[in-house]
């Protein structure tokens, strides 16, 4: 790809020629904000051949789209950039110098709640403050553990936004980071944590961090929570620094994570940022544009120089934009199948969205029942085939060999995939008297159990390949060739393992891929498959940010469904209220060419009322 060949307008242009001091981008959907980073990117790598740049982003999937489309602007060159999640940042800076707070090199990724709960229950069965007003919910325990996390807290007597904070909090907190510490293993709230901690504690490892990476660059800044802006501003030097922010306030849907609109203004406020607007939308045709506008203008803590959107895709000749009532939610998913085949269109090009999961699980019958194959987004942390999730388990003892917690769960997969059982305490006893190596002792134990020739070879292959040295990368690969379980379950995860390892060999090289690197990398990512070709996707606001699709279908919209209940209950002029018309802000702005909306009279056989946002939108109702 040669950067030179793309077109840019003006203000695109200055982004991508902007060269020293922070800049905050305000770029509204559609206006090309990744080409803008990325074409920035590859000029400033190009230019200066010593010249290193960090790219944060929210997800995974960010990350990975602005990581091919550098590689292609620069030939497969990017070694000097490091394009991630902050998740994976922290992770990186901890796996380097994590010592400094108590965490090895090696420390593994806690993906399943049953595995907190487990550590809080210890942590709260030693505490010495009084228990008796801990709540016993232990899964809405590990909601406020989160929370915690999210918003910086470091285990003082007062929490930030609480009233009045319970004696025990400060504690409890304390005490499950040092859980965490002490057994080498992180949640995802523990990786920014200890990241921060380390950063915040040692002058030294910031000055190396500061000083590996010349350019900061940040995409949908407005959705990080304080815990991950409070990172970034301790690898910021200063307000003469190279940080370049992209973001849009319109576009904060996720509060209920720890996401702010007043974080925008703190950036400004700490970094002095010079602002610059991307209004102009390459997506959405005008009609589209105007009820854009028409209802994000109702969010009345928008700052005020805020641009609105300007349609630059010309009108076109077909009906655009589609709205439809129906009696009741079966019948408003039924009509969509109907709809697609009726027009023809190609169904790939197809999505239907919704605010609630429920919803589209209806839609998702509809469609199968229609001959359509719907793809019901969702994210998967563990894999679930019991092949796959016993070999996954079985580097994951490799990584941690004295790890008890990973020895039961290994027993566990061995024996929902072979239905041998190999019992924990026998294998301790044999452990002990080699050093304490579960794996080592864990695998002479199933061999010594097994008569098939099939899993004596592959046992013989653990024992050679993971045992006996880490060569992980070349059992997996012929793992994977093979078919162990008649699921079709197992072909699936195998696919999404090998896409999910194939871009992990994108971004680390052979050479430096350690196991611990690779768990640590993997854990972070979700393992739910793919889309298929030909499927129709069925999403929820959240899970088509970032999104496009020429034909949309976005249903459920009524008053306590969209927006929902509980923002209704909290009053029009909510800070509910106004995230939830952000959601219907990005919703009807996947759109390429067409828009669906749907509502219906009765939902759970609830009478609802249309949409506060429709009217918000433009659209006038005569008698309901």
């Amino acid at each position: 790809m040669n950067s030179s060949e793309i077109q840019l307008n003006e203000n695109q242009h200055a982004a991508v020629y902007w060269n020293e001091g922070p800049l905050l981008v305000l770029a509204g959907p559609g206006s090309g904000k990744t080409l803008v980073l990325t074409l920035r990117a590859a000029r400033l790598l190009k230019e200066n051949p010593e010249a290193s740049l960090l790219a944060l982003t929210f997800t995974t999937k960010a990350a990975e789209e602005m990581r091919e489309r550098l590689d292609k602007l620069m030939g497969g060159h990017t070694d000097r950039a490091h394009l991630c999640t902050f998740h994976s940042f922290a992770s990186d800076i901890l796996r380097q110098h994590g010592s400094h707070v108590g965490i090895h090199p090696d420390f593994s990724l806690i993906t399943v709640d049953d595995e907190r709960v487990a550590i809080l229950e210890q942590v709260i069965s030693n505490l010495k403050c009084d228990t008796s007003n801990i709540p016993l919910d232990r899964k809405n325990l590990l909601l406020l553990l989160d929370r915690l996390f999210a918003e910086s807290y470091d285990g003082g007597c007062e929490v930030a936004g609480m009233v009045s904070t319970p004696p025990w909090i400060p504690q409890l907190f304390r005490d499950y980071c040092d859980a965490l510490q002490k057994s080498n293993r992180l949640d995802y709230g523990g990786l920014l944590y200890f990241a921060r901690k380390l950063l915040s504690q040692n002058a030294g490892v910031v000055r190396l961090t500061r000083l590996a990476w010349e350019y900061i660059c940040v995409d949908e800044f407005q959705d990080t929570n304080r815990s991950q802006y409070d990172l970034l501003r301790l690898l910021i030097s200063g307000k003469d620094s190279n940080l370049f922010v992209v973001a849009d306030e319109d576009q904060i849907i996720y509060q209920w994570n720890g996401a702010s609109p007043e974080r925008l203004l703190a950036l400004q406020s700490d970094f002095g940022m010079k602002v610059l607007q991307l209004p102009e939308n390459f997506r959405c045709p005008p009609v589209i544009i105007q009820l854009a506008n028409n209802l994000i203008s109702h969010n009345q803590t928008r700052s005020a120089g805020k641009m609105p959107l300007v349609a630059r895709k010309p009108a076109a000749k077909s009906p655009t934009l589609n709205v439809k009532i129906f009696d009741d939610e079966d019948a408003e998913s039924a009509v969509i199948p109907i709809t697609i085949k009726k027009v023809g269109w190609n169904i790939e090009d197809c999505a239907v969205l919704a605010r609630s999961t429920r919803l589209l699980q209806k839609v998702a019958r509809a469609l199968s029942d229609n001959g359509f194959v719907p793809y019901l987004a969702q994210r998967k942390n563990e894999f679930e085939c019991a092949s796959i999730s016993w070999i996954y388990t079985v580097l994951r003892l490799a990584n941690a060999r004295h790890d008890r917690e990973f020895l039961r769960r290994i027993c566990v997969a061995w024996k929902n995939f072979t239905g041998i059982v190999i019992e924990v305490e026998d294998v301790e006893a044999v452990a002990a008297l080699n050093g304490g190596d579960f794996l080592r002792a864990w695998v002479d134990s199933a061999l010594s159990k097994v008569n098939s020739a099939e899993l004596n070879e592959l046992l013989s292959l653990i024992r050679h390949d993971l045992v006996d040295r880490l060569s992980f990368i070349e059992l997996i690969e012929w793992f994977w060739t093979q078919k162990w379980i008649d699921d079709e379950v197992e072909t699936e995860e195998i696919k999404t393992w090998q896409d999910l390892h194939e871009a992990l060999l994108r971004e680390h090289s052979l050479d430096s891929m350690t196991l611990h690197l690779y768990l640590q990398e993997m854990d972070l990512k979700s393992k739910a498959a793919s889309r298929l070709p030909g499927s129709i996707p069925c999403l929820t606001v959240h899970g088509s940010k970032g999104l496009e699709f020429k034909h949309v279908f976005l249903i459920g919209m009524a008053d306590e469904v969209f927006p929902s209940y509980q923002a209704v209950r909290k009053g029009s002029h909510s800070p509910e209220i106004e995230e939830e018309r952000r959601n219907c802000f990005v919703a009807i702005t996947r759109a390429k060419e067409t828009l669906n909306i749907s509502w219906a009279r009765t939902y759970n056989g609830f009478p609802k009322k249309p949409s506060r946002f429709l009217e918000e939108m433009g659209f006038t109702f005569r008698k309901y």
